[in-house]
């Protein structure tokens, strides 16, 4: 540990970021930053008395605060484009389903578990301009190569998604190209097979438009008030991180 410090600064909205300002602004950006993160990290070393790190950098993937921030998870393309309904999962029981409901959400049971689970889709329009199907397997690895070589010291995670059809033969073509670009690289067919109530639905603006139209506020004061069951979330040690409950002072 002595020998080996890491950091792991991480970037996300990537593809978004290079469809609205280009990429020539993008490497502008990831090498400034860089730079930044290197004189951050020898400047801290030197105060707490230790080796600057060896790794400074990742890409990783960088879902769940992705979709909270609104943007494209790490180099990835996000499956709904600029208009999509995103399909969220609720038990039966849940306490919010009648809110939806009322607010004019589109709600159905879902089709894997109807008599425990139903679907709430929400309209959402997003700052993305495209989505993973309208980018080519090319172009996804490429954006991840950049990533590798202007940012990221540690490995890029990227899972290229391509068309079953069109682009399985490029997937050898590919790894030639990118070699010794990246460190890892994962591939996902994408292909024409779906399933219903998927978590993404590509949508138009018309579409969107129509559905936010027919939609009402939500009333939350039931919600404040406790109706709803607090959210639980994981205890004690959950992959990397723990949480250690906070024990009362002991009375003697």
């Amino acid at each position: 540990m002595q020998r080996n410090r890491r950091i792991g600064t991480s970037m996300s909205g990537v593809a978004n970021f290079a469809d609205r300002r280009g990429l020539p602004v993008l490497r502008e950006w990831m090498d400034a930053g860089y730079e930044t993160i290197q004189s951050y990290d020898k400047s801290y070393s030197e105060w707490l008395g230790i080796r600057e790190s060896i790794k400074t950098t990742t890409v990783k993937p960088s879902g769940t605060v992705s979709i909270l921030a609104g943007e494209s998870p790490g180099v990835h393309w996000t499956p709904g484009g600029e208009y999509f309904l995103r399909a969220i999962r609720f038990g039966n029981d849940d306490p919010m389903l009648p809110l939806f409901k009322a607010s004019g959400y589109r709600v159905e049971k879902a089709s894997e578990s109807p008599k425990t689970t139903s679907v709430v889709f929400f309209p959402i329009k997003s700052q993305a301009l495209r989505s993973e199907k309208d980018v080519t397997i090319f172009e996804k690895t490429s954006l991840a190569a950049m990533a590798q070589r202007h940012w990221s010291d540690n490995s890029v995670s990227v899972t290229v998604s391509f068309n079953a059809e069109e682009e399985k033969d490029y997937v050898g073509t590919v790894l030639h190209m990118f070699d010794g670009q990246l460190k890892t690289i994962s591939f996902l067919p994408m292909g024409n097979a779906v399933y219903p109530q998927m978590p993404y639905t590509q949508i138009t603006a018309e579409e969107y438009e129509k559905a936010t139209m027919e939609l009402m506020p939500i009333d939350f004061t039931d919600v404040y008030d406790g109706m709803a069951a607090d959210a639980i979330g994981e205890k004690y040690c959950s992959t990397d991180a723990c949480e250690i409950p906070k024990i009362g002072r002991a009375h003697v």
